[in-house]
């Protein structure tokens, strides 16, 4: 009987085995990518354009050098086939692909599981799967794992995620590969530098309500701990060693109020370009701060003191030390402070207050807590460095290790950082991180560069890193110069430095000194659609002509010629006819007072421009300046003489 109960049990297993066996290749046969492949070969064929179906077979993609295997291709059927461009997907054609699809695989930039054929799998957020599958708008985060520090066209988010970085001094707290620490403003001295203790509460409440730009985030602080930290820093009166305020003349006590003392110093204003760097009321620069309430917030004599000579006070700020008289000076304070009040703040007196007796010693410990010493120096014993958590390889952060708090989120790392970033409160009440008043875009360019900061082993030949460029400095007395009017601020060398305005590494060869040293006297924009961004920095005639002879024998290019042997009979005329006919020149720019805005006007190049620098321009711009729109037109050595002998014959002078 025994033996006959095990003989059923037997069968009954043999034929369940059975039965599974059968069953296994059924199962794989009705998988969800054979339906997609079926599905790609019924729709193909009812396609306005011939495409070849596929075979019905699991494909992959094996990258030897990554030690990964992708099997996104077989279900995304037409990544490299164009013709099917306007197709939905999965068949739908990839993008442009900057890189060969059979040597880097998918999973190197989209992340995800390569080896999975299951949609959820594969596009969802999977549980203990760290890095699920990137949302296309965080997908240039991945070409920073291997262009380390490289500003590509291509990645106009990431790269916007690492200015923003830069930008909001998120080094001061954070280490973060290729963001550097921006800036350090003092504080030293700011009791003396306010009018009154009203303006640093506002201040530290929501600086936003006091000037929309705003780099200061809001830290969130309880109304103790903004009245502890105001008590601390309005004890600070001395601006540091040697450091005093001169007194405001006695021109300005006298005519502060006197309507042409004023007008003065309006005049003074725009012509020192301040709009260039400062906003007023929303309008002007965004590389300095806006002026728009300065007059309800620092003393007249500290505004006085800072024009004169700001970096007596901020040794490492931008701003130029302007060549102005005393008496200008005075005259643009009384400007200030007669236009750039906060009317609807005007009653700025401050109550009669008494600080706690401990206001110092809590004033500092939330001083440290914030690690407010991150973006300020102050001369103060006990300030510490208490910086955030190191962001280097944030990117591979484990789920496991994240303090999710009262986040409502789903637990993938890109929603972690954009949540951070925008609500940083979110996941916990004793985080410190301030809150950063960011549109949704640029929370997105943020998370996508922090998100490309990973713990990779790729391959030494996947890595293209860019070594950072130092601004090669200016020696001597032109050096001095170069600090003293912050010229590096919009100017740069090889290409290192400022942006806003020419590089200055062969200036020699271009301009004539002539007309540089009228230039510096009254500065006039060369390119009409420009607004003027070069201030009248009433720069001294000595520092001119140091100026001028360290570009003459320093900023030069090696070689600069005009070939022997060009016809110079009917130059002129030769070179009219081709800037105006054959090439089009004058779309772009103006000569003769008519012409296309794009360029810079041409009107004054007998004045402003070298003769060989001119030629050599011509045949080839890019040599120059690489990012230049001019194109390059293939023009002979003749065309250019030509070309240039005509527009050298434009100057001031001239009258046509």
């Amino acid at each position: 009987m025994k033996i006959d109960r095990l003989r059923k049990i037997y069968a009954v297993t043999s034929v369940l085995f059975l039965v599974a066996l059968a069953i296994s290749p059924l199962k794989d046969y009705f998988t969800e990518w054979r339906s997609i492949q079926k599905n790609f070969n019924d729709s193909v064929e009812k396609l306005p354009v011939k495409v070849k179906p596929v075979s019905v077979d699991l494909q992959q993609i094996w990258s030897r050098e990554l030690n990964a295997i992708d099997r996104c291709t077989t279900c995304h059927l037409g990544i490299s086939n164009i013709k099917l461009k306007m197709v939905s997907q999965p068949f739908r054609t990839h993008s442009k692909i900057y890189h060969d699809i059979e040597k880097f695989g998918c999973t190197i930039c989209h992340d995800g599981q390569g080896l999975a054929t299951r949609y959820e799998e594969v596009h969802l957020p999977t549980e203990f799967w760290d890095q699920p599958i990137l949302p296309n708008r965080y997908i240039e985060s991945s070409c920073g794992k291997c262009h380390i520090g490289e500003k590509l066209s291509s990645t106009p988010t990431l790269n916007k995620g690492r200015e923003l970085l830069e930008k909001f001094n998120c080094a001061s707290c954070h280490d973060i590969p290729g963001i550097k620490k921006s800036y350090t403003l003092s504080l030293n001295g700011i009791g003396s530098k306010v009018i009154n203790r009203n303006w640093i509460l506002s201040w530290l409440k929501n600086p936003k309500h006091y000037q929309d730009n705003a780099l200061m985030p809001n830290f969130l602080l309880t109304e103790k701990e903004i009245i502890s930290l105001t008590d601390f820093l309005m004890s600070f009166k001395s601006f540091g060693d040697g450091v005093n305020l001169e007194p405001l003349p006695d021109v300005y006590h006298k005519n502060k109020t006197n309507e042409d003392f004023i007008a003065l110093g309006q005049t003074r204003f725009r012509e020192a370009r301040c709009i260039s760097c400062h906003s007023v009321e929303g309008k002007g620069g965004k590389l300095a701060i806006d002026l728009s309430k300065v007059a309800s917030k620092a003393k007249a004599e500290w505004i006085y003191n800072y024009i004169k000579n700001p970096k007596k006070f901020q040794s490492k700020i931008e701003m130029p030390q302007y060549g102005l008289t005393d008496n200008d000076v005075a005259a643009v304070t009384a400007y200030i402070e007669s236009e750039f009040v906060d009317w609807d703040n005007s009653e700025n007196e401050s109550k009669e207050h008494t600080p706690l007796p401990n206001f110092f010693e809590e004033g500092l410990r939330i001083f440290n807590t914030y690690n407010c010493g991150g973006c300020h120096t102050l001369s103060s014993k006990g300030i510490t460095d208490n910086r955030g958590p190191d962001l280097s390889v944030i990117g591979s952060k484990k789920l496991y290790q994240i303090d999710w708090g009262k986040a409502e989120i789903h637990h993938t790392i890109f929603n972690f950082l954009e949540t951070k970033i925008r609500e940083p409160r979110v996941f916990g009440e004793n985080n410190r991180m301030p809150q950063f008043s960011l549109n949704e875009d640029e929370v997105t360019a943020i998370t996508t560069y922090l998100l490309s900061l990973k713990q990779t082993k790729l391959p030494a030949n996947f890595i293209r890193k860019v070594n950072e460029q130092t601004l090669n400095s200016v020696q001597g007395e032109a050096g001095k110069i170069f600090q003293k009017y912050s010229c590096f601020k919009c100017h740069s060398l090889n290409y290192v430095g400022g942006s806003i305005a020419p590089d200055l590494t062969i200036v020699g060869s271009q301009l004539n000194s002539q007309w540089m040293k009228e230039y510096f006297k009254v500065p006039y924009s060369v390119r009409p659609i420009v607004e003027e961004r070069m201030p009248n920095l009433f720069i001294s005639e000595k520092e001119v002509e140091t100026l001028l002879n360290y570009f003459n024998t320093v900023l030069i290019a090696d070689s600069l010629e005009i070939p022997m042997g060009l016809l110079q009979n009917k130059s002129v005329e030769r070179g009219k006819s081709l800037f105006k006919e054959k090439y089009g020149c004058q779309g772009c720019h103006i000569v003769e007072g008519k012409g296309g805005y794009v360029g810079p006007t041409l009107d004054d190049a007998g004045d402003r421009l070298k003769p060989a620098y001119l030629f050599n321009w011509l045949i080839n711009p890019q040599k120059f300046k690489p990012n230049t729109i001019e194109p390059r037109t293939g023009m002979s050595p003749q065309e250019a003489f030509d070309i240039a002998s005509y527009l050298l014959t434009f100057k001031k002078s001239v009258k046509r």
